[in-house]
């Protein structure tokens, strides 16, 4: 008789493959859960017993050093959990190490869809509502809409793995069809990500020999484009790299010890190398089209599709009215803030400072700063400790409710640190509140000022400097004309570059180009 492994995984994993093959999607819905539970309960027990070389190991990991983690924790794999966390540490290794996908048999496919595009995303909507996802949603509708064919196919496990064991396959979303590579119970079920990424390749590559696409247009991070890169090797599909941001330079920005750390030298390197061979790469700014070409990227293959909005929200009309009453604020008082994550870059605690130089100069601003994030409950207490009684931090709230709170906002704040992330990558918000007419400041850091033009569209201060975004802030706080002025010239700059149709232009003039 066969002895079965004791890791409860593995147990439901076997009871699946001994299920007939109708029956074992039962597996996604309750062994696997179960199983995780029966998990945590030998972790808690062995817990006790290595706890010293557990915390190192994870110190380690937080640092960057994978390869330390995973030493730390060879000399106590007899624990099943420990062995599995070991390997965990090193399929994360291997997945950011150079050629990660073995490579797998030739597939030719012949007599491609037209415009057919077919989208490799980490997520997606309706079970991950992120700027990610938003930003997603916004590229295929808009391409579907100038007359291309998206699709979207999710990372492999997604989102049965996260919890949403009724995900199914196959869903049209507003018209797209969304693919998604769900476990069905049978093989092994990898639990790090180079295990996943191997899956994956396998299939995306089915699906490519089903679908018939023109182009593959991988967003970052490594995983997607390590996954396109592979399909493109074996299907001889074109590979478009979207670079959304550079994920290890914002990794890296949370704890100055992870500079330069194992971790994040060779997650950059992967990503770069992906830039490389890549058939063209897509960003979000020029300022990220200059990092891309010191990665090795020539400039003439660097394409930008900004950060954009819908072209209703130039003409929409929210009801920011109703969302400044029901938080107490009164028809003339100013309101300065943002809608947004709340992490330490975004640089609130310099806006709190600043709102509280304002009262104490006689010129007092409503701060409202809409979102979550982990550095909300420091804000709550810088609060406390400036005495902004009034400030206003509601938390996270739904999409079109954020749209109200963009619209109650007089003067739109996005103070960011002078960090290496933020001197690189463009956010979202700014752009829809210059869409609604709102005047904009920004730390003038490159990615910020190429936002606003030349065109008086918004002000730029020092980043960090509570005092000189005070200064600006009771400028505008004084001028109603001009805080009109600005805002209409925000809406002018957006309408000129940044809104999906145009970005749509982009992305088919370059499928076209690629496909030819």
């Amino acid at each position: 008789m066969t002895k079965v492994k004791s890791d409860p995984v593995r147990v439901a994993q076997a009871a699946a493959d001994a299920l007939p093959p109708r029956l074992r999607p039962v597996v996604g819905r309750f062994a696997w859960p179960a199983a995780r539970r029966a998990r945590r309960m030998v972790r808690k027990f062995g817990m006790r017993v290595i706890r010293a070389p557990w915390n190192e190991a994870k110190a380690h990991w937080d640092a960057g050093r994978v390869s330390e983690a995973a030493e730390v924790l060879d000399a106590h794999t007899k624990y099943p959990f420990v062995k599995r966390r070991a390997a965990y540490y090193r399929g994360e290794l291997a997945a950011i190490s150079p050629d990660p996908i073995p490579p797998g048999p030739k597939v030719a496919v012949t007599d491609r869809v037209e415009g057919r595009v077919l989208h490799l995303v980490t997520n997606a909507l309706p079970y991950t509502q992120a700027g990610y996802t938003v930003r997603t949603h916004r590229i295929v509708t808009s391409q579907k809409a100038a007359g291309l064919d998206p699709h979207v196919v999710t990372s492999w496990g997604w989102p049965m793995l996260q919890g949403h064991a009724d995900a199914e396959p196959y869903e049209e979303i507003d018209g797209i069809p969304h693919h998604r590579l769900l476990p069905d119970g049978r093989g092994e079920m990898p639990f790090e990500m180079r295990g996943r990424m191997v899956k994956g390749a396998d299939e995306v590559t089915r699906l490519v020999a089903e679908l018939r696409p023109q182009v593959l247009h991988a967003a970052t991070d490594h995983r997607n484009g390590s996954v396109a890169h592979a399909v493109r090797d074996r299907t001889g599909t074109p590979f478009v790299y979207e670079v959304r941001g550079f994920l290890e330079e914002t990794w890296a920005s949370r704890d100055p010890i992870r500079v330069g750390s194992q971790r994040h030298l060779l997650q950059r390197e992967r990503e770069a190398f992906l830039m490389r061979e890549a058939d063209a790469v897509v960003t979000l700014a020029e300022t990220m089209a200059v990092e891309i070409v010191e990665r090795g990227v020539p400039r003439e293959r660097i394409h930008l599709a900004p950060n954009a909005v819908d072209d209703s929200l130039l003409t929409a009309e929210y009801d920011g009215a109703s969302f400044r009453s029901a938080y107490g604020i009164e028809p003339g008082e100013i309101v300065v803030g943002s809608v947004s994550s709340i992490v330490a870059y975004e640089g609130f605690a310099t806006l709190l400072r600043a709102a509280a130089l304002l009262r104490d100069q006689g010129a007092p601003v409503r701060v409202l700063i809409v979102g979550d994030g982990t550095e909300r409950d420091n804000l709550l207490a810088l609060v406390d400790e400036l005495r902004l009684t009034d400030a206003i931090l509601p938390g996270r709230v739904g999409p079109d409710e954020a749209l109200q709170a963009q619209d109650a906002i007089d003067i739109f704040a996005c103070p960011r640190e002078d960090l290496r992330v933020c001197r690189l990558v463009t956010p979202l918000k700014p752009v829809e509140a210059m869409a609604l007419g709102k005047p904009v400041v920004l730390s003038d850091l490159p990615a910020l000022s190429e936002l606003v033009g030349s065109d008086g569209a918004g002000l730029l201060v020092p980043a960090g400097d509570p005092a000189e975004l005070a200064k600006a802030i009771a400028g505008l706080r004084e001028d109603p004309a001009r805080r009109a002025e600005m805002g209409e010239a925000g809406r002018a700059e957006v309408a000129a570059k940044r809104t999906w149709s145009r970005v749509a232009e982009t992305y088919q003039a370059l499928y076209r180009s690629l496909a030819q």
